[in-house]
C-alpha cells in the first residue's frame, strides 16, 4: 500500500516569552482514503527551508513508531528573526544515514514501476505573511531527470481534492508509454507517440495530477481537466503553478456527469480520455459511463484509459456497464503497489474504445 504524510495541524510559528520561536505541526501517515495508518516504524526527516531561496536552514530526524495514529513535531527554539521570513516545512521518510533531504520523491527508476511506499509532504509558506500555513500539502514527484511534478492537495476530508493511488500509477505508466518503455497496451503507446497535437480530456480530475503530468511529458497537447465545481480552486492553483511543455496547454472545465455536456467539451474532440480512480462509487457509475459514451460518439476514434484500484465488490458493475454501452476493452495491464508483509495491492489499467463494426452482407 502507498501511504501519504498528511498535516492534521498545518505548521505554525509560535513566539515564546523569551523572544525565541518554535515551529510545530501534527502529522499522520495514512492511505489515500485515510482508512489505515502506517503500521511499521520509519525514520522521518523534517526540514525548514526559506521560501524564496529554497535554502534549508534546519533539519531534524524524528521517528514514526508502529501503532501510531499521529505524531506531534516541535522544532526549535529558533531566533525570533526566523518568524520574519516565509518558510516551508518538509517531511520525508528517509534513512538516517542519508545526510541530505530529498527535493522530490524519486519515481524515475527504470526497469520497474517505482512508487514510494511513503509519499513526502511540503507545507505552504508560513511565517512572515501567515503564522499558520494554509490547509494544503504539496507533493513533489520526480518523473524524469530534470522533470519534477509538483501538486497541491488539501489537508481536509474531501476525497475530491486529494491524490489517489491510481493517479500515481497512471502517471508512471503514461510516462513509460510516451518514452516507449511500456511493453503492453500498444494502442495507448502508439496514440501517445503519434505525431501532431493530442487532444486529451480527463474525467474526475480531482487535483489535476494526471492531466498536469501529461502536459509536462508530452511536447504538444491540449488538455482539458474536468470535475465538479468544488475542485476548481485547487485545480486552478495547480495549473497556475504547472510547467507544461512549450506547445502544450491546460484548462479546467466544470463537469457534472448527471448534466449535459458543455459546448466547449462537445466541440473540442478528443484523442484520449483519461479516467483515474473514479469507479469507487457504484451509484455514480451509470452517469460516468454515459458521459464516456457521449464523448466517444463525438470522437469515434478516441481511446479511453481507465485506472482502477478495486476497493469494493460493487465496482465490478462498471465493466458490465461498459460492455452494455458497446465500449470494448482493447487492452489491459496491472501495476503492483508497494507492499508490507503479505499485503498485495495493485492498480488495474484498461483501454477502451469503439470497435469498428464489420459490414456483413447477405
Amino acid at each position: 500500500m502507498v501511504y501519504y504524510i498528511r498535516f492534521l495541524k498545518t505548521p505554525r510559528i509560535q513566539t515564546q516569552k523569551t523572544g525565541s520561536c518554535i515551529v510545530s505541526t501534527l502529522v499522520c501517515i495514512t492511505t489515500d482514503l485515510g482508512d489505515a495508518f502506517l503500521s511499521h516504524t520509519v525514520n522521518l526527516l523534517v526540514t525548514l527551508a526559506i521560501e524564496h531561496t529554497k535554502r534549508i536552514v534546519y533539519q531534524e530526524y524524528v521517528v514514526w513508531h508502529a501503532g501510531r495514529r499521529e505524531l506531534s513535531i516541535y522544532l526549535g527554539p529558533f531566533p525570533r528573526q526566523l518568524s520574519k521570513q516565509d518558510i516551508i516545512l518538509g517531511i520525508s521518510a528517509t534513512d538516517a544515514r542519508q545526510p541530505y533531504p530529498p527535493s522530490a520523491d524519486d519515481m524515475n527508476i527504470r526497469g520497474r514501476f517505482s512508487i514510494p511506499s511513503v509519499i513526502s509532504g511540503w507545507s505552504a509558506p508560513f511565517g512572515h505573511s501567515n503564522l499558520v500555513a494554509e490547509s494544503l500539502v504539496e507533493r513533489r514527484l520526480r518523473l524524469k531527470d530534470e522533470l519534477d511534478l509538483r501538486i497541491w492537495e488539501e489537508t481536509g476530508n474531501s476525497i475530491a481534492r486529494h491524490i489517489w493511488d491510481a493517479a500515481l500509477a497512471s502517471i508512471i505508466y503514461l510516462r513509460d508509454a510516451i518514452d516507449g518503455q511500456a511493453e503492453t497496451m500498444l494502442l495507448l503507446r502508439e496514440r501517445l507517440q503519434s505525431q501532431g497535437s493530442l487532444r486529451i480530456l480527463e474525467l474526475g480530475s480531482g487535483c489535476g495530477i494526471v492531466g498536469i503530468a501529461l502536459s509536462q511529458l508530452l511536447s504538444t497537447c491540449s488538455i482539458v481537466l474536468t470535475d465538479l465545481p468544488e475542485v476548481e480552486d485547487i485545480v486552478t492553483r495547480n495549473t497556475a503553478a504547472a510547467n507544461p511543455a512549450r506547445s502544450s496547454s491546460l484548462e479546467f472545465q466544470a463537469l457534472d456527469w448527471d448534466e449535459e455536456l458543455s459546448a466547449r467539451i462537445c466541440n473540442g474532440g478528443n484523442d484520449l480520455i483519461v479516467v483515474s480512480d473514479c469507479t469507487y462509487n457504484a451509484d455514480s457509475l451509470p452517469a460516468l459511463v454515459s458521459v464516456m459514451t457521449k464523448l466517444v460518439q463525438l470522437s469515434p476514434g478516441a481511446l479511453i484509459l481507465v485506472a482502477v484500484k478495486r476497493r469494493h465488490d460493487s465496482e465490478a458493475v462498471f465493466f458490465d456497464l461498459m460492455q452494455a454501452a458497446e465500449l470494448s476493452k482493447l487492452d489491459q495491464d496491472t501495476i503492483k503497489l508497494p507492499s508490507q508483509h503479505d499485503d498485495e495491492d495493485q492498480i488495474e489499467l484498461y483501454t477502451y474504445g469503439r470497435k469498428a463494426k464489420e459490414n456483413i452482407s447477405t
